[in-house]
C-alpha cells in the first residue's frame, strides 16, 4: 500500500500541507465519513516516522476498527478524491481573481443580481489597481464582462460598452497566451528539431507589426515583451529585437509579473547562448551578467529556494570561461546547499572539478572526480570527458587510452544513450585516441610529419557532423597547439 497513488501523493507534501489536508478531510462540509478520516490519520502518523510502515495489513486493521462496510480499496479511492479536491482548493487560492470570478458566476446562476452588481464593481476596481496587464488580468476581466455584458444586454441592448470590453479583454488574453506558448514552442523547435502548427501566429505577428498593433503593444507590456522575444527567435541577426528585450530586463521589469520576468530572463539567456554558439563571443559577458542579475534578484531559484543542477553547471562553465574565477568559486560554494538534495553531491563534485581543471589544479580536480557516482548517465559521460582531459594534460598516455577504451565499451553497451549520441561519443573517442597518440609521438617524429597528421585530424574533426567536445578537439588538434 505504501506505493499506492494516494500515499505517494500525500508523501510528496511537506508538513504544513499535510496539516492543511488533515483539516480539510476532517471538515464536515467536505467529508463526513469517519473511516476516511481515520485512514488519513494512520497514513499521516506513519509518514511522520523515520521508517513508515504503511502496509495493507495495518491499513486493513484501521478499516476494521472503523466498523465500516466499505472495502479498503473503496476507502483509498474516497481519500484520493478528497486529496484531489484539496489540491484544487489550494490552487484556487494561488490564482489571482479566480475565486472572485467563480463567485460572480455562481451569483448569476442564483439570480442574485443586486449582489452581482456590487461584487462586479469590486472586481472592476481590483482589475484597475492590478500592477500588471497580463493574461490573468485579461482572463478575469473577460469572464466578468461576459457575465455582466449579457445580463446588461437584457436591460439595455443599445449599450455596447460591456460587450466591447469583453471582446477587448478576450483578444488581449488570447494574444498574450498565443505569443507566450509560441515563444516556448518555437525555441523547442530550434533546440529539439520538433515541429508545431502555429495557427494564426504569423497573422498575429503581422498585426502587431502594423500601426494598430504598435498602439496595442504600447499599452500592453506583456504583448510587447513576447512580441520581441518571438522576433529574436525568428530573426536572431537583427540585434534590435534583443535590445528591446533588454529594456524589459531593466526599467521595464516592474511592468511584468514574476512568471514573465522568469520567461524573459530565460529567453534572453537562450538568445545569448545561440549567439555565442554562432561565433559571437562578446555575448559571453552579456550572458554572465544575466546570470548575475538572476542570482541577485532570486529569480533563478524555484519556489523552494533551489537552483537547477543545469543552471548551476551553465554558470560554472561560463564563469570559468570568462576568467571570473573568484566570483565563480564563491558561486559554487554559496549555492552548493541550494542544489536538489538527490543531485547535490554529484552536481557539486563534477562542477567544482571542472572549475579546478580550468584553473589548472589538475590533481585536485582528479581527486574530486573520484567522488562522482555513475548512477546518472549524464554525470558518467561528463565525468569521463573531464578525466580524459586531465590525463591528456598530464601527458599520461596509458591512462588516457585505458579510459577511452573503457568508455567505448560503456557507450556501445548502454541502452539509455540514443543512437545519435552514441555516434557523437564514438567519434569523440576515436579522434581523442588519435590525438593522445600523436601527442605521445611528438618527440619521436619529424615536425613535418607531425604537422601533416595533426592537420588531417583537425580537418576531420571540423568536418564531422556528430561530435561531442568539438571545440576542445579543434583547439588541441591545431598543429601549433603542440609547439
Amino acid at each position: 500500500m505504501q506505493d499506492s497513488k494516494v500515499v505517494r501523493q500525500i508523501a510528496a507534501m511537506d508538513g504544513r500541507e499535510r496539516e492543511r489536508l488533515r483539516q480539510f478531510v476532517d471538515s464536515p462540509y467536505f467529508n463526513r465519513h469517519k473511516a476516511t478520516q481515520q485512514l488519513l490519520a494512520f497514513i499521516l502518523k506513519e509518514l511522520g516516522k523515520t521508517r513508515p510502515r504503511i502496509t495493507e495489513e495495518r491499513a486493513e486493521a484501521v478499516r476494521a476498527r472503523a466498523n465500516t462496510g466499505q472495502s479498503l480499496s473503496d476507502l483509498q479511492s474516497g481519500l484520493m478524491k478528497l486529496v484531489n479536491r484539496f489540491l484544487a482548493v489550494e490552487q484556487l487560492q494561488e490564482e489571482p481573481f479566480r475565486e472572485e470570478v467563480l463567485t460572480l458566476k455562481r451569483t448569476k446562476e442564483l439570480h442574485r443580481y443586486r449582489l452581482l452588481e456590487n461584487r462586479g464593481k469590486r472586481l472592476d476596481k481590483r482589475v484597475d489597481r492590478h500592477p500588471y496587464r497580463d493574461g490573468d488580468l485579461h482572463l478575469a476581466a473577460y469572464e466578468w464582462k461576459s457575465i455582466n455584458g449579457y445580463y446588461q444586454g437584457n436591460v439595455n441592448r443599445s449599450d455596447t460598452r460591456e460587450m466591447q470590453a469583453m471582446l477587448n479583454h478576450l483578444d488581449r488574453y488570447f494574444i498574450i497566451e498565443k505569443l507566450r506558448h509560441g515563444c516556448q514552442l518555437t525555441y523547442n523547435m530550434l533546440l529539439m528539431n520538433t515541429q508545431y502548427d502555429f495557427f494564426l501566429l504569423k497573422e498575429i505577428m503581422e498585426y502587431l507589426r502594423g500601426e494598430e498593433g504598435a498602439a496595442m503593444r504600447a499599452s500592453e507590456p506583456s504583448i510587447d515583451c513576447y512580441f520581441h522575444i518571438m522576433l529574436s527567435l525568428w530573426e536572431p541577426e537583427e540585434e534590435q529585437h534583443y535590445e528591446r528585450i533588454r529594456h524589459y530586463l531593466q526599467e521595464g521589469m516592474s511592468k511584468l509579473p514574476l512568471k514573465q520576468q522568469k520567461d524573459i530572463f530565460s529567453f534572453a539567456s537562450n538568445y545569448c547562448i545561440r549567439r555565442i554558439m554562432s561565433g559571437h563571443a562578446a555575448y559571453r559577458m552579456e550572458l554572465l551578467e544575466l546570470y548575475r542579475r538572476r542570482l541577485d534578484t532570486g529569480i533563478i531559484y524555484d519556489e523552494s529556494g533551489e537552483i537547477s543542477e543545469w543552471e548551476y553547471k551553465n554558470i560554472v562553465t561560463l564563469g570559468s570561461a570568462t576568467g571570473e574565477f573568484e566570483w565563480t568559486e564563491n558561486f559554487i560554494e554559496d549555492n552548493r546547499e541550494r542544489l536538489p538534495e538527490k543531485k547535490r553531491a554529484n552536481a557539486y563534485a563534477l562542477n567544482k572539478a571542472q572549475f579546478l581543471y580550468t584553473t589548472k589544479r589538475l590533481d585536485e580536480a582528479a581527486k574530486l572526480l573520484i567522488t562522482v557516482t555513475d548512477s546518472d548517465v549524464k554525470y558518467h559521460l561528463a565525468r569521463v570527458l573531464l578525466e580524459v582531459r586531465i590525463a591528456y594534460d598530464q601527458e599520461d598516455q596509458e591512462y588516457a587510452l585505458n579510459l577511452l577504451e573503457t568508455f567505448r565499451l560503456y557507450v556501445r553497451r548502454n541502452r539509455n544513450i540514443s543512437t545519435k549520441d552514441k555516434r557523437s561519443y564514438s567519434n569523440y573517442i576515436r579522434f581523442t585516441k588519435q590525438l593522445v597518440n600523436l601527442k605521445h609521438q611528438f618527440d619521436y617524429i619529424d615536425r613535418e610529419t607531425y604537422d601533416k597528421k595533426m592537420t588531417n585530424l583537425h580537418q576531420t574533426v571540423q568536418d564531422t557532423e556528430l561530435l561531442v567536445a568539438r571545440q576542445w578537439l579543434i583547439k588541441e588538434s591545431t598543429p601549433m597547439a603542440m609547439a
